[in-house]
């Protein structure tokens, strides 16, 4: 729709109220401010649910894999031919062998049931999000132990995996260390629920494990409940012989999901059943797909009810301009150039509030971390639980389609506020408007 260049004038001189149509700008100013609270709240709710969903899959992926094979109930074998099958497929990087149960931890008077994983030393070492916080490169290093700050701000021994693989030593989340008031070098006592034959009779099988290292991946629920271990002595301990619970398959960032685990399929055979980490997750995923749509329906709500304030303002501002139409109809103004002025009047407080809207919208999601410890630190508020939250920073990914989209729909919402004043204004009649005053 194209407005010609006095339209424009007349709309942006109407927008300037006079003192005495000061109580219109007022309501204009009440939509204004609305619409642009109503797009930028929209924009940095969407962006930490995208950014909560993708450093979800990130941390899943990166710990155990995008893709995993699993067996029977007796287990895997992991033969050297099954790993050279699986590695050969195009877009996989690595595959690894694991073997996990639960069992319980016992530190002193402390018991908490854990999960305790086994996997070759090396295919720990190299597993970035678990042994960052250990041995990795110093920024990295300060990054990953950054995620797990305790109240306290204690220093805290993390250890090295120089010796992990020696005897029975794991490594513990930093989380699941506070709860069991655990440190390097202390032993812990892990209970398997697998029954073992003694002269008193059967007895659940147990070890005396050595803390070797502290780890953080920056999820709560790796760190406040696994225990890492070799793979040999999980087998153990969990009567599994040479077999394995299942192989963890690491593939490439420009490899297809559905591609690489049709082919792995085929690789694998009838040796196990191969799932990628949707299916390992799906009720998750999709519990957080639910509540995004939910909170884009009620927040896109909330900038409809400010766009339809737009309504009260214009019709307001076409009463109080009733003269003025009429003499510009008897000056040769067309009821669609009435139209139109009074639709950009409409669409410039929407336009603005949008534009608005996005800036501060934007603004807020690149700096929500930043923010949420400011806000923390001042007020003393828990404003991101991450035992409730799993994470342990706020995360946010802004998805510039979808900022258009949102940016769009509100310029939609105040087009189709501003359409029934302009067509009540289009359609006044000059006659009536002058007898009017």
């Amino acid at each position: 729709m194209a407005f010609a260049a006095v339209e424009r004038l007349i709309a942006f001189r109407y927008l300037r109220a006079r003192r005495e149509e000061g109580f219109i700008s007022v309501i204009a100013g009440f939509s204004l401010v609305g619409i642009t609270l109503g797009v930028g709240t929209l924009i940095v709710v969407m962006a930490v649910m995208n950014g909560f969903r993708i450093e979800m899959l990130r941390q899943m992926s990166g710990i155990s894999g995008q893709l995993g094979v699993q067996g029977n109930r007796g287990g895997l074998d992991p033969t050297p031919d099954l790993l050279a099958r699986i590695k050969a497929v195009p877009g996989v990087v690595a595959a690894t062998p694991s073997a996990e149960g639960q069992v319980m931890a016992v530190a002193g008077d402390r018991v908490r049931g854990v999960i305790l994983r086994g996997m070759l030393p090396d295919d720990f070492r190299s597993r970035t999000p678990l042994a960052a916080a250990i041995d990795g490169a110093p920024e990295i290093r300060e990054r990953y132990r950054g995620l797990c700050r305790g109240d306290d701000d204690k220093p805290v021994d993390w250890g090295t995996l120089k010796g992990f693989g020696d005897d029975f030593s794991v490594a513990v989340g930093r989380r699941l260390a506070d709860l069991l008031g655990l440190k390097v070098g202390d032993r812990l006592q892990l209970v398997s629920p697998v029954s073992v034959a003694t002269p008193l009779g059967v007895m659940p099988r147990s070890v005396s494990a050595r803390v070797a290292a502290v780890f953080c991946a920056g999820m709560y629920d790796y760190d406040a409940n696994f225990v890492y271990a070799p793979l040999a002595d999980v087998q153990r301990l969990l009567d599994l012989g040479n077999k394995v619970t299942g192989i963890e398959i690491f593939l490439g960032d420009d490899a297809s999901l559905s591609g690489s685990r049709r082919l792995v399929t085929q690789a694998v055979g009838f040796h196990g059943w191969v799932f990628d980490w949707f299916q390992a997750n799906v009720s998750f995923f999709s519990a957080i797909q639910a509540q995004t749509n939910v909170m884009f329906l009620v927040l896109t709500l909330i900038v409809l009810v400010a766009a339809f304030n737009i309504v009260s303002s214009l019709v307001m501002l076409v009463r109080t301009k009733t003269a003025d139409i009429a003499i510009l109809r008897t000056m040769g103004a067309s009821r669609a150039a009435i139209l139109r002025v009074f639709l950009l009047d409409g669409l410039a407080i929407g336009g603005a509030g949008t534009l608005a809207g996005v800036v501060l919208g934007l603004a807020f999601a690149r700096n929500i971390e930043a923010i949420r410890q400011w806000l923390q630190q001042t007020f003393g508020l828990v404003l991101f639980d991450e035992t409730l939250y799993l994470l342990a920073e706020m995360p946010s990914h802004i998805q510039w389609a979808e900022v258009a989209v949102i940016a769009g729909m509100a310029l939609l919402f105040a087009l189709l506020a501003s359409l029934y004043p302009a067509l009540r204004a289009a359609r006044l009649d000059p006659v009536e408007g002058l007898r009017r005053e």
